[in-house]
């Protein structure tokens, strides 16, 4: 019943979704409080103009939180409906996002991880724009400036631009020179400003002391956290469970179909790398984790045809979520 509800295509989750996270999120405008940012996480370059704004009101940065969640699920739903990955139209990959989301209530707050998202997603769709086209200049430019904004905001966002070339490599096959070259200039622009500004007003070493608090400050996130360690648990669980599904069915899937989910597999092993290698990297890294498994997760419940199961993993999935906003 519940995943009926929420993979349809009815018009219905226009509104639905929007309800689904302020419900979900309720402690975020009731009890309204700021993010525990480690020294330097809230400093970077463009995400500090943000946070000196939103200084004096929690709740009005919950609630950008809230619309950048609901934000994000649009922009997810227009992933699959343009590109078409997940071959029926359906608005369970959106409501799969809200739910991984919803589930870490720490990050319920503003976070400069949001921001790293956003520009992710625009990375993405201009990495799967190459494959109709014979030549793809701007969106080769394109991929490597949002990737160069968004880490402007979270700066281990950096560490996804090899993700544009090894992206173009599995869609294109044998891309040219310059949709190499050219990511590399999108990449360089937003920074040579930002590190230009520092410059100008003679503030060098604090632009190098906020990179290095980003990468090194050590932050801890599972210890004594049983509720989060049960929720990652699931997570993990149905992601073990999808990928095989994946895996027996990944010869039926269409060519174009196979490479968008290669580029989903890269940002997953990515983020993965990122948690276990980087100190500074905690759980925000699971928002950005959130964009492959929603479309693994949902290609699973989809296309699975014991309807028991699959129904009964939703209403776990949604229990978890629910149990966690009280914890």
């Amino acid at each position: 019943m519940i995943l009926r509800i929420l993979k349809t295509n009815q018009a219905y989750n226009f509104i639905l979704i929007p309800v689904l996270v302020l419900v979900l999120w309720f402690r975020s405008y009731i009890h309204p409080d700021y993010f525990p940012f480690f020294e330097g996480e809230s400093d970077m370059f463009l995400y500090q103009l943000v946070h000196h704004w939103l200084s004096k009101s929690p709740l009005i940065s919950n609630l950008l939180a809230i619309f950048f969640v609901i934000t994000l699920s649009f922009l997810i739903l227009r992933l699959n409906t343009t590109y078409a990955f997940i071959r029926v139209r359906t608005f369970l990959p959106s409501n799969i996002f809200v739910l991984i989301v919803s589930g870490l209530i720490s990050l319920h707050a503003l976070h400069p991880v949001y921001f790293a998202l956003l520009f992710l997603v625009l990375c993405v769709d201009r990495i799967f724009q190459s494959y109709k086209k014979e030549t793809f200049y701007a969106q080769a430019f394109e991929a490597g400036f949002f990737i160069s904004v968004g880490s402007l905001f979270y700066f281990n966002l950096i560490f996804f631009f090899p993700i544009i070339w090894l992206g173009f490599l599995l869609i294109k096959n044998s891309p040219k020179w310059r949709n190499f070259v050219l990511p590399i200039l999108g990449l360089m622009v937003p920074w040579l400003f930002a590190w230009s500004y520092y410059f100008l007003t003679d503030q060098i070493h604090v632009f190098n002391a906020t990179i290095s608090k980003n990468l090194h400050t050590e932050n801890y996130f599972l210890r004594q956290n049983l509720p989060l360690q049960i929720y990652l648990g699931f997570l993990t669980l149905i992601t073990l469970i999808s990928s095989v599904f994946l895996l027996n069915q990944y010869d039926e899937k269409k060519i174009s179909t196979r490479k968008y989910f290669q580029v989903f597999f890269l940002i997953f092993l990515v983020s993965f790398i990122l948690l276990i290698a980087v100190p500074a990297v905690s759980h925000e890294i699971l928002i950005i984790m959130a964009l492959p498994l929603t479309f693994l997760i949902s290609n699973y419940l989809i296309f699975m045809k014991k309807r028991f199961w699959s129904n009964l993993i939703m209403y776990v999935f949604l229990a978890l979520t629910i149990y966690m906003q009280f914890t």
